[in-house]
């Protein structure tokens, strides 16, 4: 297989940057990790021989109903980010009409570093605490960013609304929940409508909606890199910092939602207000889209088929969400609950 994606990568390459002479690619690896995409690094040589140049890429190939606004998404947001100087992959070049492998793709810089993730997690207390300074400073600096910029590329609607980020939310589930005719998430739904009036925006910002350490890598000079944006977005920054509170915390243990929280805060110099409005609102995402997986297939929520398996290995993660959104709303669903038990 990677010989077939070789010389197709090949082939392409030459066409997409003919000035480049005698060009090779080379050391073809699938890296496919995540629920999302098909990842592939590889490696470019081109030049005269007393002057090859080399280039360390990274391929990723979009699957799903929505891969071409996804891809598209990335690319270019991922290139205004990187215009800011936010600590992004450098992106090469995006196809969606002819690609060669039958799906849109993105090909981008690959960053030499080490997955926040495993690092962070397991370091003895003093490293930690540094690694997780690190991790909750590439967070504020993100949502301090200038959204402007950036509106071009991304629905974002008129942010000078401060309800327009939730409203847009709220309506965008609201379509989900039509589209795949499910009642099981009504209720909460309704509850997160009942209470948006709690919650305007005060400053909207860009927001990566799945940061997390294993989406930053760590260079040798302990610099950080976020990478995985195919949901960038413009909305209320808690929206952001709720998901990654509840996603690490299903995972890593509800300890590190108290730190995460923390650190983010003193390092916004701010206490976020109404978190928990925005953590119930993660969790009915959250377990939607695996619900929605589960019963229509991962296709349809623009994940690779595998998402399915990893899905329910991630089942104990599931349930503590679940756990959560019981805690924050007081709404049983007894749908919900009955397919995550049956699949344990």
């Amino acid at each position: 297989m990677n010989g077939e994606m070789q010389s197709l990568l090949q082939a392409y390459y030459m066409r997409a940057f003919p000035a480049k002479w005698d060009v090779e690619v080379r050391d073809v690896v699938n890296i496919t990790t995540g629920w999302e995409s098909e990842m592939y690094s590889f490696d470019v040589e081109y030049g005269r021989p007393e002057e090859r140049r080399h280039e360390r890429l990274i391929l990723r190939i979009y699957p799903g109903d929505d891969a071409e606004a996804k891809s598209a998404r990335e690319f270019y947001g991922m290139r205004q980010l990187h215009k800011a100087g936010y600590p992004v992959p450098q992106v090469l070049i995006l196809e969606s009409e002819n690609s060669p492998f039958g799906q849109p793709f993105v090909i981008m810089e690959r960053i030499e570093g080490q997955e926040l993730a495993s690092l962070m997690f397991g370091a003895p207390k003093e490293r930690q605490q540094k690694l997780l300074t690190l991790f909750c400073e590439l967070f504020v600096r993100l949502h301090r960013l200038d959204w402007r910029p950036l509106a071009c590329h991304v629905t974002c609607g008129d942010m000078d609304d401060p309800y327009a980020p939730v409203d847009r939310e709220l309506n965008r589930w609201r379509a989900y929940l039509d589209r795949f005719r499910s009642s099981a998430f009504l209720e909460v739904l309704e509850w997160l409508e009942s209470r948006r009036e709690q919650v305007p925006c005060l400053r909207p910002s860009p927001v990566h909606w799945d940061y997390h350490p294993g989406n930053v890598l760590l260079r040798d000079d302990g610099s950080g890199v976020v990478i995985d944006w195919t949901q960038l977005d413009i909305s209320d920054p808690r929206f952001d910092l709720a998901w990654t509170l509840v996603l690490i915390s299903s995972y890593r243990g509800p300890e590190w939602r108290e730190r995460i929280l923390r650190e983010y805060e003193r390092l916004a110099e701010a206490p976020v207000q109404q978190i928990e409005y925005f953590e119930a609102a993660a969790c009915f995402k959250r377990l939607g889209s695996v619900v929605v997986s589960l019963l229509h297939g991962p296709e349809k929520m623009g994940m690779r088929p595998e998402a399915q398996a990893r899905i329910r290995q991630d089942m104990e993660a599931f349930k503590r969400v679940y756990g959560l959104l019981l805690e924050r709303t007081d709404i049983r669903l007894p749908e919900v609950q009955g397919l995550l038990a049956s699949l344990s």
